[in-house]
């Protein structure tokens, strides 16, 4: 796996050269002696993090700073400042720069806060984001929240369940727990296009209960961009086909609109009670 990039902006060498030997086994380092030489490596390259001295020839960090929070691109990339001007420490971040460092800087000190502003700076970016499932039942591929989904199994023996819709008739025990198979093909209307023992069954949590939903094939999962991800209540018209209820969202990919679905809505509250009552008894001896 490649080193995250750095960009180490200073017109001191000998400063860049202290940088680099503090971090250049963690990161890939890249440097700039001027703010437009920053400039031109930041429009060519994406580091992980510019770290910024103020006072430079030509175009100093301050203007630095200035461009790269006017370019939308640029303002994603989190800026160290790193100067001997400890008393703009507050101005430097009220500016757009996520952390201050004073000169003369400290190795251990200068790793830690690089890691630190770096993981932060990712957790902001994945704010929002949804970590996906999708499975393929038929002709329709739909994504499941992954904080919902439990395991993924290949299709194992399970028994009639003597309760239920055409779609859910049957059960499987898992860990020695009864657990109801919902046919997600039959629930939207769908024909399976793999055999029975080809199949997968993707066991979710609905409001405490399991469910282990009968579909064609799994992909791995997919961590999509909040930007990607359209909410139900923003898309045109109230129907949504078989999904109805479920769909909670469409995320674009490189598969085109792909619909999300809550499995806690492809089952009733009271059919879900009823069928953890039955499965209760199922089990009992």
């Amino acid at each position: 796996m490649s080193l995250p990039q750095l960009l180490l902006v200073d017109d001191s060498e000998a400063v860049l050269a202290f940088e680099k030997a503090a971090l250049s086994r963690h990161y890939d380092i890249r440097t700039a002696l001027t703010g437009s030489e920053a400039l031109s490596r930041l429009a060519e390259e994406a580091p992980a993090a510019v770290l910024l001295d103020l006072s430079m020839p030509e175009m100093d960090g301050d203007e630095v700073l200035a461009r790269m929070q006017a370019d939308a691109q640029l303002r994603r990339v989190p800026v160290i400042v790193i100067s001997s001007e400890t008393q703009r420490a507050a101005e430097c971040m009220a500016a757009g720069a996520k952390a201050f460092l004073p000169k003369p800087i400290r190795a251990p000190e200068l790793l830690a806060l690089v890691g630190r502003v770096i993981d932060d700076a990712r957790r902001e970016a994945r704010a929002g984001n949804l970590a996906a499932l999708f499975v393929t039942v038929g002709r329709i591929e739909v994504g499941l929240p992954l904080e919902c989904v439990q395991t993924v199994l290949h299709q194992t023996a399970t028994r009639p369940l003597p309760l239920g819709p055409a779609y859910l008739c049957e059960m499987l025990e898992l860990h020695g727990e009864p657990v109801g198979v919902l046919d997600l093909a039959r629930r939207l209307g769908q024909d399976h296009v793999m055999p029975v023992h080809e199949r997968k069954l993707v066991v979710v949590d609905c409001d405490g209960a399991r469910l282990a939903l009968c579909v064609d094939d799994v992909r791995d999962p997919e961590e999509l961009p909040a930007a990607e991800i359209t909410p139900r209540e923003k898309l045109a018209g109230t129907q949504h086909g078989p999904l109805q209820d479920s769909l909670i969202a469409v995320a674009r990919t490189q598969r085109g609109p792909m619909p999300i679905v809550d499995p806690r809505a492809l089952i009733s509250r009271e059919l879900l009670r009823k069928l953890a009552a039955g499965l209760r008894a199922q089990a009992a001896p």
